[in-house]
């Protein structure tokens, strides 16, 4: 790794503690000067197209989404956070276009499968959210919050005992959920 990688980094890292804390502007002007060492990072513009979904800036995040997808095509984060920006805009069909090719680009992506359960939940699929919460559960067995969604639709279905296995899971994996 050279000097300027190990910069760059820095920077990414300076800003997801920025992000984390809130301090959005901060995040992004470290991410830029990541992207003024490395200018061809998807990981950068992906980065930045998040903190502006977090600001309700979707314009901003839709283009920094579209410009790390031509540097890197085929880079699923940046589809995923396309479709949580079309989602937020309530451009449905395009939102499951975008995470459905962020599952093409990565079949093991954990978020994508779960905001799909969550859309077609919302659309009154059930079948189709009980599959996408099934494969999330698949790759990452210790995803409280998918077995208590499959749990609810579940026990919407009529099917109470396993729907009640599904949330008895999801508590024992995060009691805080009892809660909500």
């Amino acid at each position: 790794m050279t000097v300027n990688s190990e910069l760059a980094l820095q920077h990414l890292a300076a800003g997801d503690r920025l992000q984390k804390s809130g301090n959005f502007d901060e995040a992004i002007a470290q991410y830029q000067k990541s992207l003024a060492i490395e200018a061809d990072s998807a990981i950068a513009l992906n980065k930045i197209a998040k903190v502006y979904y977090a600001k309700q800036k979707f314009t901003e995040a839709i283009a920094f989404c579209y410009q790390a997808l031509r540097k890197q095509p085929k880079f699923a984060p940046a589809y995923k956070i396309l479709g949580n920006v079309l989602q937020a805009q309530g451009k449905i069909d395009a939102a499951l276009r975008a995470y459905a090719k962020a599952i093409e680009f990565n079949p093991n992506f954990v978020e994508a499968y779960v905001n799909l359960g969550s859309m077609c939940y919302k659309q009154g699929r059930l079948d189709d959210a009980i599959i996408h919460y099934q494969k999330a559960i698949a790759i990452q067995p210790d995803l409280a919050a998918a077995y208590w969604n499959l749990g609810k639709i579940l026990e919407q279905q009529g099917q109470i005992n396993e729907g009640l296995f599904y949330q008895k899971k999801a508590l024992i994996l995060q009691p805080e959920l009892e809660k909500m």
